[in-house]
């Protein structure tokens, strides 16, 4: 079993292969037939993405194991990176480090949920010093994030569960958020990450979080819509899609407060490097 502050990169278990044939399609057969088929379309391709199965597999289980599909999401990546060229060009956990240890805005719970998804929360409110970081830092270190969390074949089928906690949010918080970071922030999630994203949880919102929501809600499409919930401060409407078994007593869960954060996570990253470098190739030709 690996540690609560590692990877895990250990191969589906007979249960988890079950929940990938159910809701992702997959089978030996399927498997072996998509990454085929993906491979020779990368080939007959503009992009530039490594081609060995542990790569492919990334693309391929969000998209249900339609190579089309995969190929889609790979083209719809190459076009992001490209967009955001200026942010994202090379980018390494070293160059989001202060966010992770210096600040904390972001911390992934050491369990998963009930769901056996990933649980993080990031921090948009009195945690965030605005004058120290602006809001392209903390997309930075979602998208490093993001290429850790596919290494993992548990979060590939499960999926990720994202918290955003607004307590102490004031109105310093809310004129450091853009519309052009919110559309960023909006796409990436939305048509460029390779992760099933299965619910973003709101709490702790005050009344000017409304403003904030006006940024985003232009960006928001139907499917990711159906998986946004609002709760305020009233928990129970958390537990009611994340049991309270699951989540630490800072948001009314039973397990101990968070003690821990970016700082004990980011030597992982750091672990990383190597395959991150690879994931920085990916483009077009």
């Amino acid at each position: 079993m690996p540690g609560p502050f590692e990877i895990d990169r250990s191969p589906p278990s007979a249960e988890l292969l079950e929940v990938a044939k159910q809701e992702l399609r997959e089978t030996p057969e399927v498997r072996a037939a998509a990454i085929e088929e993906l491979r020779k379309l990368l080939k007959a391709s503009d992009l530039n993405f490594p081609d060995d199965e542990e790569f492919l597999l990334i693309y391929l289980r969000p998209t249900k194991f339609y190579p089309e599909s995969a190929l889609k999401l790979m083209r719809n990546v190459a076009e992001f990176n490209k967009t955001y060229k200026d942010l994202l060009h090379n980018l390494m956990p070293v160059d989001v480090k202060p966010v992770f240890v210096d600040h904390g805005l972001i911390n992934i719970f050491t369990n998963r949920d009930h769901k056996g998804r990933r649980l993080m929360v990031v921090h948009m409110g009195e945690k965030w010093n605005t004058k120290e970081v602006i809001e392209d830092q903390i997309f930075r270190a979602l998208y490093t994030i993001q290429k850790l969390a596919v290494l993992e074949p548990a979060t590939q089928i499960n999926g990720a569960v994202v918290i955003y906690d607004f307590k102490g949010m004031g109105m310093g918080h809310v004129k450091a958020m853009s519309t052009s970071g919110a559309k960023r922030l909006l796409t990436f999630i939305q048509e460029a990450c390779p992760l099933r994203m299965k619910a973003v949880h709101f709490v702790n919102e005050p009344m000017i979080f409304n403003m904030v929501w006006s940024l985003f809600k232009p960006f928001v499409k139907e499917k990711l819509n159906k998986r946004m919930f609002f709760h305020g401060e009233k928990m129970a409407k958390l537990h009611e899609h994340v049991p309270k078994e699951y989540l630490p007593s800072n948001y009314g869960g039973t397990l101990p407060a968070l003690d821990y954060g970016g700082k004990e996570w980011y030597p992982v990253a750091e672990q990383f490097n190597e395959f991150i470098t690879k994931w920085n190739t990916c483009g077009f030709k």
